[in-house]
Formats: C-alpha cells, structure tokens, sequence
C-alpha cells in the first residue's frame, strides 16, 4: 500500500493503541474508580473498527464529482456510529445486571466524541487534498 492510503488512518491507530495501553498498565485504577478496562477497550474496538470503515469509504467517495456525497458519507458514518455503539450499551447493560459499569459507559460516549470529532477532521483533509475546490 501507497503512503498516501495509510496516511489518513495513523491518527485512529494511535488513538486506538494508546487507549488499550491505557487499559491495560491502569486497569487497577480503572476498577478502583469503577471502570471496567473490558468494556472500555471492547468500546475502543468497536469504535476504531467503524472508524477505519468510514476513513476507507470516504477514501472512496473523495473521488466522486458530486460534493454532496462526502458529506453524506461522513454523515452516515456518524449516525452508524452513534446506532452500533447505543445499541452495544444496551446489550450491555441489560446483560450485566447488578455487575454493570456505568462509567465505562461514559467512558466510551468520551471516546465516541473523539473519534468522531478525529473522523471529520481526517475527512475535512481527505476532501481538502482531493478537490481544490476552484481555489
């Protein structure tokens, strides 16, 4: 693969390698504080993985001519985004029971904002570099 095909996903590897190193050399503070590091890095996978489909769809719709289906792209990717990760909160929350953790649950709607925000941010670029845009 090309650099220029790798480029846009080193910022989502980082953030993905550095939250599972988070959880896994704090996983005792986490549990001190009520987080299980399970839940936040199955979050950190689920995110990361629809991050990198994303990134790779909009790679493809960056050549399209018709504007409008970049921003559809990004903007169905978040709303997939938003739907998979409610969804698993869900299925969580109901399977746990009395073992439930509720602040790995927030920590994972931080990690949702991030890597959405990280996500636009890399499609603004992709966009930007791919059209000129006339100027």
């Amino acid at each position: 693969m090309s650099s220029i095909f790798i480029k846009p996903f080193r910022p989502v590897l980082y953030l993905f390698i550095l939250v599972n190193l988070l959880c896994l050399f704090l996983g005792v503070f986490f549990k001190k504080q009520d987080i299980n590091p399970w839940v936040v890095a199955s979050t950190n996978l689920l995110l990361f993985a629809i991050s990198m489909f994303s990134l790779q769809q909009q790679l493809k719709q960056s050549k399209d001519t018709n504007p409008h289906a970049m921003v559809r792209g990004v903007m169905s990717t978040v709303v997939l985004k938003l739907f998979v990760l409610g969804s698993a909160a869900i299925v969580y929350l109901y399977n746990a029971g009395e073992n439930k953790s509720v602040n790995a649950i927030f920590l994972g709607m931080a990690l949702y904002i991030m890597y959405t925000w990280l996500e636009v941010k890399l499609s603004l670029k992709i966009n930007h570099s791919s059209k000129d845009g006339g100027n």
